[in-house]
C-alpha cells in the first residue's frame, strides 16, 4: 500500500478548499454538497472527509483562510508603503480588502443567500468578532494614538466604536441603493468621513516607518492566529 507524502496530502488540501470556495460563490452554502466538491476538486468522494469532519467545517475554514490572506497582503502592502498605516488609509484598504474576497464579503454583509446557516453558527460569529474590524480597530486605535496621527481629546473606545459604526454603515450600503454621486466613490466618503472624525489637529509629522512596522505586526499577528485556529481543527 503506498503511504501518501505531507506534500500530496497538503496539494490534496489545497484541491478541495479551492473547489469549495469556487462553488459556494456560486451556488451558496445550502445548494453545495461535499461529494459536489469532490467532483469539482477531481478528487474521490469521500476525500473531503480525511480531513474535515463536516461541511460547515470545510467552509468556516475557507472563511477564516479568506480572512488571514487579506490581513496578511494588507500588511505586504503597510511595509512597501508607510504611508498606508495612518487610520484613514488603513481603514479604507482594510474595508476595500474585506469587500474583495467574496465569502469574507459575505460574512461582513451577512449575505444569507452564500452562507445560509453558516451565518448561525458560532464559529462563524467567532471569526468575525475576534478577527473582525472590531477586534483589529481596538488594537490599532492605541497604535495611532501613541504616533500622534489621531487626536486624544476623547477615548480610544469611544473611538473605536464610532470606527465600528462608520465601517458597519459601510458594510451596509453595498447591499442598498444610496446617493448616486455617493455611489460613485463610497470608499472615498468612507476615507474622508474617518480622517474629519479622527485625524488629530496637528498631525505628527514623524516617520511612518516605525508606525507601520508596528501595525503590520498586528495584521500578521491576527492572519496567524486564524491560520493557526483552523489547523487545530483540520485533519492531517
Amino acid at each position: 500500500m503506498t503511504t501518501m507524502s505531507v506534500a500530496q496530502k497538503s496539494s490534496r488540501a489545497a484541491k478541495v478548499l479551492a473547489a469549495a470556495e469556487e462553488l459556494v460563490v456560486k451556488q451558496g452554502f445550502k445548494g453545495v454538497t461535499m461529494s459536489a466538491v469532490a467532483q469539482r476538486a477531481h478528487v474521490g468522494k469521500g476525500t473531503p472527509y480525511l480531513y474535515w469532519n463536516t461541511k460547515e467545517d470545510l467552509f468556516l475554514e475557507i472563511i477564516a483562510r479568506s480572512l488571514a490572506d487579506v490581513l496578511h497582503d494588507l500588511a505586504v502592502q503597510v511595509r512597501a508603503e508607510p504611508a498606508l498605516a495612518v487610520a484613514e488609509r488603513l481603514c479604507v484598504a482594510l474595508a476595500k480588502a474585506w469587500l474583495g474576497r467574496p465569502l469574507v464579503r459575505a460574512l461582513q454583509v451577512t449575505d444569507a443567500d452564500v452562507l445560509g446557516a453558516l451565518l448561525d453558527d458560532p464559529r462563524a460569529h467567532a471569526i468575525a468578532t475576534e478577527s473582525g474590524p472590531p477586534a483589529i480597530l481596538r488594537r490599532l486605535i492605541p497604535l495611532w494614538r501613541e504616533h500622534g496621527t489621531v487626536r486624544t481629546d476623547w477615548s480610544a473606545e469611544e473611538q473605536a466604536a464610532a470606527l465600528e459604526l462608520l465601517l458597519i454603515g459601510y458594510f451596509a450600503a453595498q447591499t442598498r441603493t444610496i446617493s448616486p454621486g455617493i455611489a460613485e466613490d463610497r470608499a472615498g466618503v468612507l476615507g474622508m468621513s474617518i480622517s474629519a472624525m479622527l485625524q488629530a489637529s496637528q498631525p505628527a509629522k514623524a516617520d511612518r516607518v516605525p508606525l507601520a512596522d508596528r501595525v503590520s505586526d498586528l495584521l500578521d499577528e491576527y492572519a496567524r492566529q486564524l491560520q493557526n485556529a483552523q489547523a487545530e481543527h483540520r485533519r492531517e
